[in-house]
């Protein structure tokens, strides 16, 4: 053993119940029985009490056999290939996947940048794919994932000091990593510890390097703009980990101390009332739950109070995944978002709080990860646990500007996404006023998502610009200006947001500020009507006195799209899927074109994909109204769609800068079978008696309305 090993011995605490054979080994200069004896210690310790229990092995193992056949192929993969020194990073929740695998010949380079891409350096050092190693080790009893697992540590502790204070972290001790790996480390070594190769010598070697990380971690500032950061948090649990794991050393109460207290700092100023992370990315806002959720499940764990301000954000943030999720369950690719299932967070809040609300939107039966962590009482204790449907469908997120639609909670219910929020920092796109929609099991209209963070390809732009969100433009020109892959010149601001919903319908409006500073300013507003349970009307209007070029953006799902030149419809045509048609109120006003796009539905995987871009150059006031209508598999059905004159209460044909409006006739096999919808949209909102309209012969007063027909029957919705 080193001098160096031997001081960290010397910084145990004296009187730690359980370390007596440590102590005497110390007093007597016997350093091989010292490491020896606080293996046996740390081997058959009762606390502290992270998260799965030996006792609980055989019914775990039993039951993720059992029902996790899914997961179980993919840790069986990933060991098998980590044992052969080759490297992919597959979970889902890894922040930067990869497809290509690399294969180190000798040695692993720890510092080895393929594809000019650091953040396959970073995903290297974090270690996730040794809990892998583990659980397929302690599910097949082969050694040789234990010895892999081994002699990674070593190789990686070895070849890797700790960052220099004041210098440069290198590739391997950013503190993010130092935070992430902490907890990987901790949860790999308790499917490992009981193997003989896990050595006294090399557990002195963890336990060093661990204290280093802990030590590390808090001489990092949590600071200014690192405090609002998602590194923060990620880092800090990390601490909180490993003082519980290290409690037996005089530094674990102050490591728990500082950590604690940065995680509350950080869930003041990072998850805002709402429930959503302030970055926009879902993505982060799960990384940032999974952090503050741990820290409650190990704090409850080992009988501390958690924090009740972080028990709080928990709820809300895993509420919030709750409303957010698509039908399909997985989260929207806003920001640097991968398509995720949410139901494992969501599952694992409703667990944690006992919450039959949370578990309706979860899985039915406890999935791989949360039964390893929750153990299993937990796998009994989520069985027993029922379900209640939310009480609310449609939900405005206010403070972060996301809104989403929905007619149900079922898997075949249609839902929309809004946003009209804040940038929301590096990870956020210029995707103001983006529109996405989910129906009869499919996305239909989508976010392009991220591919990669690095500007040495050109897609990292691309993907981050207006055009590749469902969105407007003036003039080509973006209203928010890229300028890195993590920087904006010029960013637009969110203003004059609306939010009704209604039983029967969402109404959801809003702006920004991005044209604004043009010789001639551009004001954009965005109008959706959500007619629940069947279809969207859009309406996007630009308000200005010159001529200009205006634009909208359409990115669909792979596969194919078609158009027809004389109606302008743009179409879906999937024949085993739901399809979306986009039908033009006044196609006559518009020119369209379909194009080649990309999506992006995790980090590092492209793929070809359509977009529809309709175009109208016109002067002064100009509207683009579209009917968005989603069909089910197999379905022709189509409304018909025209656009109603409106006349101002004395009979005159008012202008289309003060008011439009469109009829919707349906057939008999549509939801809304036999009924006829008028929509009138008011681009000048009324507030003197001449702006009550006439619309197919019924008068109105209100900026949006919807009269519904059926059978000689008239209902008159006043939306706003």
């Amino acid at each position: 053993m080193s001098a160096g090993e031997t001081v960290h011995l010397n910084r145990l605490q004296a009187e730690v119940e359980g370390l007596e054979m440590v102590r005497a080994s110390l007093a007597a200069g016997d350093e091989v029985a010292a490491y020896a004896a606080l293996h046996r210690h740390y081997l058959d310790r009762i606390e502290p009490k992270l998260y799965w229990e030996e006792s609980d092995l055989d019914q775990l193992k039993q039951y993720v056999l059992e029902h996790c056949p899914h997961e179980l192929q993919l840790i069986k993969k990933t060991a098998d290939e980590v044992t052969a020194n080759t490297f992919v990073f597959q979970f889902p929740w890894d922040m930067e996947r990869t497809n290509i695998p690399v294969t180190f010949d000798g040695a692993i380079d720890w510092n080895h940048i393929p594809a000019e891409d650091p953040e396959w350096t970073y995903m290297l050092s974090r270690h996730r794919y040794w809990i892998a190693l583990g659980q397929a080790y302690v599910l097949t009893g082969d050694e040789t994932y234990a010895k892999t697992f081994c002699q990674q540590l070593e190789d990686w502790i070895d070849r890797n000091p700790v960052a220099v204070k004041g210098a440069p972290p290198g590739l391997t001790w950013r503190s993010i990593e130092a935070g992430l790996r902490c907890e990987n480390w901790i949860k790999a070594f308790a499917y490992v510890k009981r193997s003989p190769h896990f050595t006294p010598a090399l557990l002195a070697k963890m336990l060093t390097s661990l204290y280093e990380h802990a030590e590390y971690i808090v001489a990092t500032p949590c600071e200014g703009a690192k405090r609002i950061s998602n590194w923060s948090v990620l880092e800090n649990h990390g601490l909180f980990e490993v003082s519980l794991f290290m409690r037996e050393w005089k530094s674990a109460g102050v490591w728990q101390e500082i950590s604690e207290k940065r995680l509350k700092e950080t869930t003041r100023l990072q998850v805002l009332k709402d429930g959503l992370h302030w970055e926009q990315s879902p993505m982060y806002h799960n990384e940032v739950l999974h952090c503050y959720l741990d820290y409650c499940l190990l704090s409850r764990n080992n009988g501390l109070k958690p924090d009740s301000e972080i028990e709080a954000t928990v709820r809300k943030m895993a509420y919030a995944d709750l409303y957010i999720a698509k039908p399909n369950h997985h989260q929207p690719l806003q920001g640097d978002s991968d398509d995720n299932d949410l139901r494992d967070f969501i599952s694992a809040g409703a667990l944690y709080f006992e919450d039959e609300t949370l578990k309706y939107g979860g899985f039915a039966r406890l999935d791989f990860e949360n039964a390893w962590t929750f153990g299993w009482e937990g796998v009994l204790k989520y069985d027993q646990l029922g379900t209640v449907a939310p009480d609310v469908t449609s939900v405005a997120f206010r403070n972060t500007g996301n809104y989403v639609m929905r007619s149900g909670w079922g898997e075949q219910d249609a839902y929309g996404y809004f946003h009209c929020g804040f940038m929301g920092g590096g990870h956020g796109h210029a995707d103001m006023l983006h529109f996405d929609i989910h129906a009869y099991g499919r996305d239909l209209l989508t976010d392009a998502g991220r591919y990669n963070y690095g500007d040495h390809t050109a897609l990292r732009r691309i993907l981050k610009q207006c055009d590749s969100h469902n969105t407007t433009t003036v003039d080509g020109i973006d209203f928010s200006e890229y300028h890195s892959s993590w920087s904006y010149e010029r960013i637009a601001e969110p203003v004059g947001t609306q939010w009704v919903t209604e039983p029967t319908f969402d109404y959801v409006e809003g702006s920004h500020t991005g044209y604004r500073d043009l010789a001639d300013p551009v004001h954009p507003l965005r109008r959706i009507v959500f007619v629940k349970p069947g279809y969207w009307v859009l309406a996007d209007s630009f308000d200005c006195k010159e001529e200009h070029t205006f634009e909208q953006h359409f990115h669909f799902m792979p596969g194919e799209v078609a158009f027809d030149d004389s109606s302008k419809v743009c179409y879906t045509v999937s024949p085993d899927e739901a399809n979306l048609r986009i039908m033009p109120v006044h196609p006559e006003r518009l020119t369209a074109s379909v194009r080649d796009s990309v999506i992006s539905r995790e980090y590092n995987v492209v793929e070809d994909n359509l977009a529809v871009t309709y175009q109208s150059r016109r002067a002064g006031f100009t509207s683009m109204i579209h009917v968005l209508f989603p069909q089910p598999a197999g379905s022709l059905d189509t409304p018909g769609v025209e656009a109603v004159n409106v006349y101002n209460y004395l009979g005159h044909i008012v202008a289309e800068r003060e008011a439009e409006a469109v009829r919707l006739t349906f057939g008999e096999h549509s939801v809304f079978a036999g009924e006829e919808h008028i929509l009138l949209i008011c681009h000048k909102v009324p507030g003197y008696h001449i702006d009550s309209y006439v619309v197919d012969g019924k008068q109105v007063f209100g900026e949006v309305v919807l009269l519904r027909r059926k059978q000689g029957q008239e209902e008159v919705i006043v939306i706003k």
